[in-house]
């Protein structure tokens, strides 16, 4: 009779014990699997940043190689590089505020990129892989008005400076005029890159509401 009470007890003990158990079970395979979701996000996070330093900086040195030819075109076809080879001051100044003004608009196209790549971190593959989309397009928007912005500085200050011929006065090695069309050309990519930023935004935006409304 002690023998029976005790294995009932047993029993009983065993079916609260696996009760109990079942449900801490379910929990910590939930767990297990909300964290693979989250290292295979911070994976696919990583492989996009990746990609997008790549993008980045391939950009990068085909914005500046076209920049200085585009201030090439603009100085009357100056070969920017003999000139500052031959120490021209004027030049290498007009052609370092060039390149800070394409980096800068450049700069504020990639954080456009990281902010909406920053969504993978939570596994968000989705709005990561839109964000990217949406960061080429942007950088690349931001190179062709960083382009159009360069010419019309050269052109509007053609028009206003009548009595100075800027292109005899780069080709002078006036630095006076070099250093104060560089600072203009760091100035202007300065308003520039805050509207890229705002293009890069709205063309995010765009696409998820294109995808959603294609998908829906």
């Amino acid at each position: 009779m002690k023998n029976i009470i005790v294995s009932r007890l047993v029993k009983s003990v065993g079916a609260g014990a696996l009760a109990l158990a079942l449900p801490s079970a379910a929990l910590a395979a939930e767990g297990t699997t909300s964290s693979w979701a989250a290292v295979g996000g911070s994976l696919g996070g990583l492989l996009l940043g990746v990609i997008q330093l790549v993008v980045g900086l391939s950009l990068a040195a085909f914005s500046i190689t076209k920049g200085l030819q585009l201030l090439s075109k603009l100085l009357g076809g100056l070969d920017i590089w003999a000139e500052v080879k031959n120490k021209n001051v004027a030049v290498a100044l007009l052609a370092a505020g060039v390149v800070v003004a394409y980096t800068r608009v450049i700069a504020g196209g990639i954080g456009a990129m990281s902010d909406s790549l920053a969504t993978l971190g939570t596994g968000s593959v989705y709005s990561g892989v839109i964000g990217l989309v949406s960061g080429v397009i942007n950088l690349f928007v931001a190179i062709a008005v960083a382009s159009f912005a360069i010419t019309v500085v050269f052109r509007v200050m053609d028009k206003l400076t009548t009595s100075i011929d800027e292109k005899a006065e780069f080709k002078g090695n006036n630095a006076a005029i070099g250093a104060l069309y560089c600072g203009i050309m760091i100035g202007v990519s300065s308003l520039v890159a805050a509207g890229v930023s705002g293009i890069g935004s709205g063309v995010s935006l765009f696409l998820n509401a294109l995808i959603n409304a294609v998908v829906g």
